[in-house]
């Protein structure tokens, strides 16, 4: 009787080839080589692995007669040549980069960030037949989404639990955008819904605490140790609850005038009849109220300013750090270097023709350790300015004001249990007060 033959295994030969021993139905010893890692991940090539392996021993003959064990997977696989995951990535790519062209930012539309993450995922999947994944293949995606860490600077980060239900959806999207092409039938789309959207408490994912309202204090302190420029940014997302990157890309081009007591700022208003915004895909024109406290912020920047450069300038930032810095210094005049003296006519860094809100955000998180106060970003300043209004006019005032299509997404902004819970407090202490001065009278 044959002895059991030891299960196969995929190995590397001097840390370079991909190769299996197998044995020939003969017989015969032979070695399948699986080529070397260029062109294709390590993942990749051990799902190519496992599927050869499976068919092999269903028919080895077979399998054994194709060139490559790629070939082999992909000509009885997917024999009539049905569409790939890869080719419904690639010609949903295609039609997101025609598309999704309104980006507010320089890497574009913020959606195709989410559909690169699809692509890295997908990856190991993008020589299978559409049909044959299934509910199984996106949870084991999912899965990895929870287990995926990678290197934000020195440190190492993870997804968040609503970044991964997130990307499950842009997965299960991009199927129903198939279905419409013929790539995907209704009955694999509609399969792909009984994978779950993962829950609070029950994945280890991290979850982004909501964002923090800031005092009016915190504020003081924090732009009192900022330049004039960077202050006065925050202070324009403080006065009108804007998005930062619309306090970056301020033109007076973008500001109509007609009105003295209250400018009107529509963002991107050369771009299009709704402007460029977050929501200009909705056909939803974006303005901006300018009071008078944001009037007297603006003007002095305005003085010298073209009518479509940026408001508030890196250039004039780094000319204050400059003059402050000659005013503060302790060498005198007649020792050293005179102000200006040493500078290089051709930099290799300078300072850009508007601030990206990258860089707002690096100079409010320094102010921040500076000034001792808890570390919030300039949008943390959007909800503060959306809680403030909501306490005062009511959550659709809010809405109007911070230019959202609906409430719901204005919600996000507000702790709205505790607005209603401080409400309902106040009531019931009203309530007790009337029935304790009643209950005073009738005994009198």
């Amino acid at each position: 009787m044959g002895r059991n033959r030891a299960t196969l295994k995929l190995r590397t030969t001097r840390g370079k080839y991909y190769c299996v021993d197998v044995y020939l139905p003969n017989g015969k010893r032979t070695t399948v080589s699986f080529g070397t890692a260029n062109g294709r991940t390590e993942g990749e090539i051990f799902v190519a692995f496992g599927k050869w392996i499976d068919l092999y021993r269903e028919q080895p003959h077979k399998v054994l007669s194709y060139s490559t064990p790629y070939e082999a997977v992909e000509q009885i696989l997917n024999p009539t040549k049905a569409p790939t995951v890869g080719e419904l990535l690639v010609k949903y790519d295609s039609y997101a980069q025609k598309t999704l062209n309104h980006g507010t930012n320089r890497n574009g539309h913020s959606d195709l960030a989410f559909i690169k993450r699809v692509q890295q995922f997908l990856k190991p999947y993008k020589d299978w037949p559409v049909s044959e994944f299934g509910p199984d293949e996106l949870h084991d995606v999912q899965v990895a989404l929870v287990r995926y860490s990678y290197k934000h600077g020195e440190s190492l980060k993870r997804y968040t639990r609503r970044g991964i239900n997130d990307t499950i959806d842009w997965i299960r999207r991009i199927w129903k955008w198939g279905m419409g092409r013929g790539f995907v039938t209704a009955e694999q789309a509609q399969g792909l819904e009984e994978v779950k959207s993962l829950r609070m408490g029950s994945t280890d994912a991290p979850d982004n605490s909501k964002r923090k309202r800031v005092t009016e204090e915190e504020f003081q302190k924090v732009t009192s140790h900022l330049g004039s420029v960077v202050a006065d940014m925050l202070k324009m997302l403080w006065l009108t609850g804007m998005r930062p990157n619309e306090v970056c890309n301020m033109r007076p081009y973008d500001i109509l005038f007609d009105d003295q007591d209250c400018w009107l700022y529509i963002p991107g208003r050369d771009k299009s009849p709704v402007g460029k915004h977050k929501t200009a895909g909705f056909e939803r024109v974006k303005v901006i109220p300018l009071t008078r406290e944001c009037q007297e912020i603006l003007k002095p920047r305005m003085k010298n300013c073209g009518t479509k450069e940026y408001i508030f300038s890196p250039k004039e930032s780094m000319r204050e750090f400059y003059s402050e810095r000659s005013v503060n210094r302790k060498t005198p005049l007649s020792c050293g270097n005179l102000p200006g003296s040493n500078r290089k006519e051709n930099p290799m860094i300078r300072p850009g023709v508007k601030y990206e809100q990258s860089g707002l955000r690096r100079a409010c998180k320094r102010a921040c350790l500076k000034a001792g106060v808890e570390e919030f970003n300039p949008y943390d300043l959007r909800r503060t300015t959306a809680t403030r209004v909501r306490s005062i006019f009511g959550k659709e005032a809010a809405r109007v004001l911070l230019g959202h299509a609906k409430v719901d997404t204005t919600q996000v902004y507000l702790l709205e249990e505790v607005q209603e819970s401080i409400r309902v407090a106040k009531m019931l202490a009203i309530g007790k007060e009337t029935s304790r001065v009643v209950l005073k009278k009738s005994t009198n």
